[in-house]
Formats: C-alpha cells, structure tokens, sequence
C-alpha cells in the first residue's frame, strides 16, 4: 500500500524537511536521526540508514542483500532524495523500480536509480505488490521543489501541482497481481 503524500524542499527550510500529508498517517520523519530516514509503515516504519533497503518487521539491509524471510511477488519501489546546494538552491531526485521479484530487488534498483541522479543518499519512501501501484509526481516553483507520492497517478499530479508548482507527469506503475 502506498499512503499519499506531498514533500515541499524549499530554500526557506535551511534544510529542514516540511511535510504536508493528503492521506494516511505521517510518517515520523522528524524523529529520525541525522542520517537516517523513515521507511514506509507498511514495513514497520523504522528509521534506518540513509541508503539502506527496508524490509518487513522495521528491519533493514545494504543495497544488493536479500531482506530476511521476503516473499516472492512482482514488487515495485520508489526512492527520494532532497537536498540543498552551497546557495540554497533546493534539489531533488528520485527512482522508480517496476516489476521486481522481491522488495529488496525492487528497493536496490530504485536507490540506485535515484542515487544515480545525486551525490546525496537516497531513502525508500513507497513500496508495493502483486497489484497494487505507486506514483511520483516531482515539480517546483519559483521557491521549492516539490514530490507527492500516490497509489493513483492523478492524486499524485494533483499533489504536486498545489501552490502553483509546475510538475512532470508523475513516474511508476502497476505491479501485476499474483
């Protein structure tokens, strides 16, 4: 399941991350500490390393390791990264991973694809399967970069273009049922 949300990274947070939800519950990212990131609650919610796979039960692994005990499905991920240059300048980059066997296939490709774009340590923020979908919609404005993840496409468009933000069409899929 992929719970809706909306990220804004803007040059007035001096790095601080602004979260604004659409659905679901928020995740506790502020709690985290430096260098680490939230995983999806459908895994647990843990905060784990920056960069790291999250698996089932709040636990995690290195990109490229199997999680413990992962069923076999046709998994999908999606992987962000913000960030703020030496101007204040903010950025963002992501990964989408489709049709993967497991969840740790699905999130390794998507950190990787993600990291790919930035120097900085990308973080799972959605992970689906065996039919469900998820979505990323990423845009800015004059002011900020903004994503909004979804199940449905449109929600996350709809999302990201609040307060004037001009996005791409959002990335990602449909995994196929099992």
């Amino acid at each position: 399941m992929v719970t809706s949300f909306i990220q804004r990274c803007g040059p007035a947070f001096a790095g601080a991350i602004g979260l604004a939800f659409t659905l679901g519950a928020a995740p506790a990212w502020a709690d985290c500490a430096k260098g680490e990131a939230q995983c999806p609650s459908n895994v647990g919610g843990a905060c784990v390393p920056t960069g790291s796979i999250c698996c089932p039960n709040n636990k995690y692994s290195v990109i490229g390791a199997a999680c413990s005990g992962e069923q076999q499905g046709d998994w999908g991920a999606i992987a962000i990264v913000t960030w703020h240059d030496s101007s204040g300048t903010a950025h963002a980059a992501f990964g989408v991973a489709m049709h993967a066997k497991t969840l740790s296939q699905a999130s390794t490709r998507a950190l990787l694809d993600c990291q790919a774009d930035s120097n900085e340590l990308c973080h799972i923020v959605a992970d689906f399967s065996n039919g469900a979908c998820g979505f990323i919609a990423m845009g800015s404005n004059a002011n900020d970069v903004r994503w909004a993840v979804s199940a449905d496409a449109d929600q996350a468009s709809n999302d990201c273009k609040q307060n004037g933000n001009t996005c791409k069409p959002p990335a990602g899929g449909c995994t196929n049922k099992q």
